[in-house]
């Protein structure tokens, strides 16, 4: 029965671990490989504190919790920068300098021994030395961590995470901060594996560094892939079936010199069957996870503030020795659509860059309705005013058409962890008025029928639709669009071009990068012509169409 109990516990332990390595895996997209070294600094600081300087249960976890929190957001610093394969490696080395670590402070650590005789834990005077005793505790506390991760992965914070999952240019082009989001991720799936290491500390009552290598955390990885990302449900059934599959094939009865290799053998044979079945995991994401009930009362679009305009003076930026943009001045008027042109290689999507923080002009400023936006960050940006949609579109794929729209809305209760954990009345409150909000929007761009669709099985037209829902959700006034009605044929331009103009009626500041003509005819109050990056002309369309060197160069 003990044996029994003893797996339980360590399924226990693994959903703990299992779960919060989801957040940043799976949620995220943060593909990060210190998840071990978590565990282990919680386990060790458990076994300092408990064992050499004799605190009891759960100082020493609050304790671990806390440094280990602050590790996190130390390995978190690489992922502000890097992604991808260079965050594997990058965390793959920290991972490395954490077990040297332990192995080498031998005066704090107990090096190669390791650390013995941890006190078991002891509450109400019942001391948990057995795993029938110990199970309560660690169940009660892998549901409180499951709670956590929950919350967190339920709120509009855990719908931005997986929208940076998605595209971190675009999460930061509707004004979300992704170097928060990144340290504050890490730092709670650091906290949460700490608690996984206190408690293991004190169950085994001995910790070494061969216990929190990188093949453990290539552990967690296969329960987080079993189970399905971005899914914690999914993450607990990984780690049960990791936990116990290997057990139960103990039970195969087998010749004892190839026991071990073959029930080794039929594990192995075993997952490749379960992924190669259920290749998105057991539990993937949810569909029930993309569908919102639309409200009985959906609020109009409000209509922006007069007299705003985006301004650009001076503006150059130099790559090396190529000039992309040299001294380009825009101005871009409130309530009216300015187009820029100009062929390909004219500097016209660096110039958007430079006005919208995702480049910093070597000279020259960019102004919002007076306010200098020059050292703002993207998101910065989209705050004051001032948001852009991308050439490539940017869509966050793996969510609801009306997911996409309620990400960009901004000033969310639920971006922030203060409400998330200790508000979440208030949280739930809001998300039912942004969904009205929400709602509202995708009425207006003729997309409330999909809101519950995947913005991936959207039409290329929808997919334009959507660009424009997901900027008019910023509540930004100056909307800049790159390239919005490339592609589109006749009939959905006839459907698409009546938003535009709608959108500069409002008053919104309205700039687009376009190619087709009859677009910027039919659209464009001013245009704006570049070329080699520089400004060669500005007026009316029918004045750059009209002028013999411009429509030599360009217009035939």
């Amino acid at each position: 029965m003990d044996y029994l109990l003893h797996v339980m516990v360590m399924v226990a332990l693994y959903a703990i671990l299992a779960s919060s390595f989801n957040l940043l895996i799976g949620y995220a997209g943060l593909f990060a490989l210190s998840h071990a070294a978590f565990f282990g600094v919680g386990a060790y600081a458990t076994a300092i504190l408990a064992a050499t300087y004799g605190l009891a249960f759960p100082v020493p976890l609050l304790i671990g919790v806390v440094a280990t929190a602050a590790l996190g957001v130390v390995i978190a610093l690489p992922a502000l920068r890097i992604g991808g394969d260079y965050l594997v490696i990058v965390t793959l080395a920290l991972q490395i300098i954490v077990t040297t670590v332990l192995l080498n402070w031998t005066g704090m650590t107990g090096g190669t021994d390791g650390i013995r005789a941890i006190p078991r834990v002891e509450l109400l005077g019942l001391k948990l030395d057995t795993p029938g005793k110990f199970l309560p505790l660690a169940a009660i506390v892998a549901l409180a961590c499951y709670a956590i991760a929950w919350r967190l992965g339920a709120s509009p914070f855990g719908r931005a995470l997986k929208a940076m999952r998605e595209n971190e240019a675009a999460v930061q082009a509707v004004g979300k901060n992704v170097v928060a989001m990144k340290l504050a991720v890490f730092a709670i799936a650091a906290a949460l594996a700490s608690v996984a290491g206190s408690l293991y500390a004190h169950y085994f009552t001995f910790v070494s560094a061969d216990s929190f290598t990188v093949e453990l955390t290539i552990y967690l990885l296969t329960m987080v892939i079993i189970g399905g990302t971005g899914n914690l449900a999914g993450s607990l059934v990984g780690a049960v079936v990791l936990a116990v599959l290997p057990e139960a094939l103990k039970f195969i009865d087998m010749p004892s010199d190839i026991a071990d290799k073959t029930r080794l053998m039929l594990y192995g044979v075993l997952l490749i069957v379960m992924l190669r079945l259920r290749p998105q995991g057991l539990l993937p994401e949810s569909a029930s996870a993309h569908h919102y009930d639309a409200p009985a009362e959906r609020p109009p679009v409000a209509a922006q503030l007069q007299g705003a305009a985006l301004e650009g003076e001076g503006l150059s930026k130099r790559f090396g020795g190529i000039v992309a943009v040299s001294g380009v001045d825009i101005r871009i008027e409130s309530g009216k659509i300015t187009g820029l042109i100009g062929p390909n290689g004219a500097g016209k999507t660096t110039a958007f860059n430079l006005l919208t923080g995702f480049l910093q002009p070597n000279d020259g400023q960019v102004h919002y309705r007076g306010r200098s936006l020059r050292g703002l960050k993207p998101h910065q940006i989209v705050r004051a005013g001032v948001a852009r949609s991308f050439q490539d579109l940017k869509l966050f794929t793996g969510l609801t058409v009306l997911e996409n729209v309620l990400v960009a809305l901004p000033d969310q209760r639920g971006d922030k962890l203060t409400y998330v954990y200790f508000a979440p009345w208030l949280v739930r409150a809001e998300e039912r008025e942004n969904l009205g909000r929400a709602m509202a929007i995708l009425e207006f761009v003729g997309l409330d029928a999909r809101a519950a669709d995947l913005a991936a099985d959207l039409s290329y037209a929808e997919e334009k639709l959507l660009v424009v829902a997901r900027l008019l959700a910023t509540g930004a006034e100056a909307l800049l669009f790159d390239e919005p009605l490339s592609g589109l044929a006749p009939n959905a331009l006839a459907k698409v071009m009546p938003i535009f103009k709608r959108l500069a009626q409002s008053g919104r500041t309205i700039c687009i990068i376009e190619h087709n003509l009859d677009v910027i005819r039919e659209l464009c109050d001013t245009v704006v012509f570049l070329d080699e990056g520089r400004k060669l002309a500005q007026g009316t369309p029918e004045q750059l169409m009209s002028d013999p060197e411009l429509s030599e160069r360009y217009f035939k």
